[in-house]
């Protein structure tokens, strides 16, 4: 037992490490990006501006992350490109692999997203396993893929992989550091190009207009409503599923409660300080309990065996979590008064799709259980019905009830059960 805190030291210093690798990887093909639209600067610093914006949108309240990835923009741009081609035009014209790169923007996005959230978890004193990083190796094999065909172009213009490793793994080896902390100046330095011709009221071509859609006059108050009321319908699909996986594992009530509580608890930690969505998330597991599965299924037994389903389920813990780490940040902004497109909400959707995939084949066995999406959606959307209501705020009392309620029975264990322990 003594050796066990010893064990999760390492395990953390290892994910540290890999996290640390991740971040020069990504870095590294954002480089490589820049070089391939350096034949004009203009496009390539827009590329650059919504990576950076899209990103920042959704992570959580530390810039650790994106301010890594604004110092390896910045050293690309002057160190490289630059004094090479350093001329911003403003002619209607794009690089002529704009077409190529911009597919990668979503992927780059995503992938420090992910990986800002496990920064968060680690430097928060929590841990997690390999399968946090598979998300970001994810996003990076696909941008390698999308690049792959293009390497002979970008080294052309000057990029080399070798070359540019070591200064930016500097930039990353100082991540954890807990009073590292960036200049502010270097996004001004970068950007003030195109801060300047939005000033002046540019028109863009239609593709590079892209990245200023959410600002465009009078269609942001409508288009903030419709994307209140999309944050509540992902909310409430969201739920459902969540739902469907607690009817799946109901055969065994601690294997159930303990997913819940991971989930809500990993969820919690990569959240922003806003607890609107995560109230709603805890809310829906103690309807779901009350209501359907502890009258039925409601014998607690610490017998040291699982649910037989809890193998498929935990599969899709990671993205459920993810999933409600997006759609907090989303309302975060939509409740600060912000605006974003609907490019923002494909975080959460492609999070959805991939919990419906997992759990497709469980379906019979959740219904044979007694889930029925139907039958709960109404009283789930009246949960979720207040979310973007500034005023709206579930009674602290009412929420501690609620989760001490729900998760008693595990608070007096020491451990989870063995399949769910966090695998590496």
């Amino acid at each position: 037992m003594e050796s066990r805190p010893t064990s999760i030291v390492g395990v953390k210093e290892d994910m540290k490490e890999e996290v640390v690798r991740l971040g020069v990887e990504l870095s590294l093909n954002v480089a490589q990006s820049m070089f391939l639209l350096c034949d004009d600067i203009r496009t390539m610093l827009w590329f650059c501006f919504k990576i950076r914006r899209d990103a920042n949108m959704v992570a959580t309240n530390g810039t650790h992350v994106m301010d890594r990835l604004l110092c390896v923009m910045q050293y690309v741009y002057t160190k490289y490109i630059k004094p090479k081609n350093g001329a911003y035009r403003i002619d209607g014209n794009n690089s002529v692999q704009w077409r190529l790169i911009w597919p990668t923007h979503l992927n780059f996005a995503h992938g420090f997203v992910f990986l800002d959230r496990l920064v968060h978890v680690l430097q928060s004193g929590g841990t997690c396993g390999r399968e946090f990083t598979s998300p970001v190796e994810q996003e990076v094999k696909k941008i390698v893929e999308t690049l792959g065909c293009a390497k002979g172009d970008s080294e052309a213009n000057g990029f080399a992989w070798d070359e540019m490793e070591s200064d930016i793994l500097d930039m990353w080896r100082s991540l954890y550091d807990t009073e590292a902390k960036e200049a502010t100046p270097t996004q001004i330095d970068l950007f003030l190009p195109l801060y300047h011709e939005l000033e002046k009221e540019s028109r863009l071509t239609s593709i590079v207009l892209r990245p200023i859609r959410p600002w465009a006059g009078s269609r942001t108050v409508s288009g903030k409503e419709d994307m209140k009321d999309e944050a509540v319908r992902l909310g409430v699909e969201l739920s459902l599923h969540v739902a469907q996986s607690m009817f799946v594992l109901c055969d065994d009530i601690r294997t159930m409660l303990w997913f819940c509580f991971k989930l809500w608890r990993d969820a919690n930690m990569g959240a922003t300080n806003d607890t609107h969505v995560m109230d709603r998330l805890l809310c829906v597991m103690h309807y779901v309990y009350t209501k359907y599965i502890k009258p039925k299924y409601g014998v607690y037994q610490n017998d040291g065996n699982s649910s037989v389903q809890v193998g498929l389920i935990w599969l899709t813990h990671g993205n459920f979590a993810h999933g409600f780490v997006f759609l907090n940040r989303l309302v975060h902004v939509l409740r600060s008064g912000g605006t974003c497109d609907r490019e923002f909400t494909s975080l959460v959707k492609e999070e959805v799709k991939k919990v419906e995939e997992k759990l497709g084949c469980a379906k019979s066995v959740s219904e044979a259980n007694g889930f029925a999406w139907n039958d709960m959606e109404s009283d789930i959307l009246d949960i979720w019905k207040s979310l973007c209501d500034t005023e709206a705020k579930e009674a602290t009392p009412t929420l501690k009830t609620i989760k001490t309620d729900l998760f008693l029975p595990i608070y007096n264990e020491a451990y989870p059960p063995k399949r769910l322990v966090s695998r590496r």
